[in-house]
């Protein structure tokens, strides 16, 4: 009884020391991620002011030259001294408006650097939350990671326990293999283009001899997982055609947005400090 006891406590405790590393993680990207956030939404608000701003004085310059244009075509002799005077308090106007607008471009391209910089932050804040919940997350919670071009097992599996019912683990485990390494593979290229939407995009070509054979050989449901896995491949690795990690929202079948990950990882937070409490 004492041995249990004591294994039991001492496995409360890893677990105990576990959760606190997590949390502390958490806590730190967190509170990196909402500030970049932030930034970012302030940034973005005041280059489209900016850019209203300019607008508006784009459309005064233009304005102010046609006034010009105007005065130079209605002068003559009799008012001269009028339209010249009159000319004269345009042009310092519109090199107002000009002094003003190159003004507004400096500090638009400024504002612009600034906003590429925080969307920089916000890639490796989203970067580091992938690596730091990889080994956390599994694909049943909401928000998680997954492995965009990693061909999905669970087609493999089923179709080869009704064809191979004796050994059908090792002849699943031999067949994704074999179609990883497949879609890893940067030769391969079972792509067309047409368009969708009224976008040109790349499709999976439905008549690719390799495709073909794999449908009908193993079914729709094994040739739906390939075809998946080589559209996560072409959108986020198509040059290396490697599996690349990504924050996935599992619920509605997209990639994550940083909001929707802090809001799961606050959630996922609560129900720790539960679990600890009960305990």
């Amino acid at each position: 009884m004492e041995r249990k006891f004591d294994e039991t406590f001492s496995t409360m405790m890893m677990e105990r020391s576990r959760l606190q590393q997590v949390q502390r993680a958490y806590d730190q990207e967190m509170k990196k991620a909402q500030f970049v956030a932030i930034q970012n939404a302030k940034l973005q608000h005041r280059v489209k002011e900016l850019e209203k701003q300019q607008a508006q004085n784009d459309v005064e310059r233009k304005s102010l030259l046609i006034e010009m244009e105007k005065l130079k075509a209605q002068s003559s002799t009799k008012d001269d001294c009028v339209s010249t005077i009159q000319i004269d308090a345009l042009r310092k106007e519109l090199e107002e408006k000009v002094d003003e607008l190159q003004a507004m471009d400096t500090l638009n391209q400024t504002l612009i650097l600034k906003e590429h910089m925080s969307n920089l932050e916000l890639q490796d804040a989203r970067k580091e939350l992938i690596n730091g919940l990889q080994d956390i997350w599994s694909d049943q919670d909401l928000c998680g990671i997954k492995r965009m071009g990693e061909v999905d097992e669970k087609p493999f599996r089923d179709v080869c326990f009704q064809k191979f019912p004796n050994d059908w683990e090792l002849k699943s485990a031999e067949l994704i293999s074999l179609w990883q390494a497949n879609v890893s593979n940067p030769i391969w290229h079972p792509f067309k283009t047409e368009f969708v939407d009224g976008k040109l995009q790349e499709v999976i070509d439905k008549g690719d001899s390799k495709l073909k054979e794999l449908k009908s050989l193993w079914g729709e449901e094994v040739f739906k997982a390939v075809a998946n896995s080589l559209l996560g491949l072409n959108e986020y690795n198509s040059s290396g055609r490697y599996v690349v990690p990504e924050l996935w929202n599992f619920k509605e079948g997209r990639k994550a947005s940083l909001k929707e990950v802090i809001k799961n990882m606050i959630e996922d937070l609560k129900m720790l400090k539960s679990v600890k409490r009960r305990r």
